[in-house]
């Protein structure tokens, strides 16, 4: 009989441009984790709705929340990328609840660089791919507007500085906080 593992959640959070799907990629290079980043969800539900609307933001939520669902309940391995600022508590409760329900073990992962680190990194073409903010004007507003370095409310976060840490080895340490545990 093979044993049955509990599947992992990576809820990797942080301001935009500080490395999130960088360091989702390294995780998944050393482990079959699968990603599910900002951009996945919000992308197709742009090409149909006016982003930003209160219907646009309930259907990326419905999406992010059954995509995590089918994966809890396959057993996949998940890292999931989130910019997260006070009063996104329930939405963090939401996604999380089917890794929970399935048994499986969930790791909070906040990710911080100082504001002139995310303002050198916003400009980098890669962001493009993904249609991120790729400006400095813009994510100087959402960073003067929403806390975006707050680590979310009652969970115990690994905190790692991306300015002084590679995204290799911040793979590394987040794996070895799931060995450890």
């Amino acid at each position: 009989m093979v044993a049955v593992t509990a599947p992992r959640f990576v809820f990797l959070y942080g301001p935009p441009a500080v490395g999130k799907l960088t360091v989702a990629q390294a995780i998944a290079l050393r482990e079959p984790f699968k990603i599910v980043h900002n951009h996945l969800t919000i992308d197709p539900v742009t090409e149909v709705l006016p982003y930003g609307t209160e219907t646009f933001w309930r259907v990326v939520g419905n999406f992010r929340r059954s995509l995590v669902t089918a994966a809890a309940d396959e057993g996949i391995d998940l890292i999931y990328t989130y910019v997260f600022a006070p009063g996104d508590e329930q939405h963090v409760a939401d996604i999380i609840l089917p890794y929970q329900q399935a048994g499986g073990r969930v790791l909070y992962v906040r990710l911080f660089a100082p504001r002139a680190v995310l303002l050198q990194r916003v400009v980098e073409q890669s962001r493009r791919q993904h249609r991120k903010i790729a400006d400095t004007a813009t994510l100087e507003r959402l960073l003067d507007q929403y806390e975006d370095f707050t680590a979310v409310a009652d969970s115990e976060s690994v905190t790692i500085d991306l300015a002084t840490t590679s995204a290799e080895d911040a793979a590394a340490q987040i794996l070895d906080e799931f060995a450890a545990r």
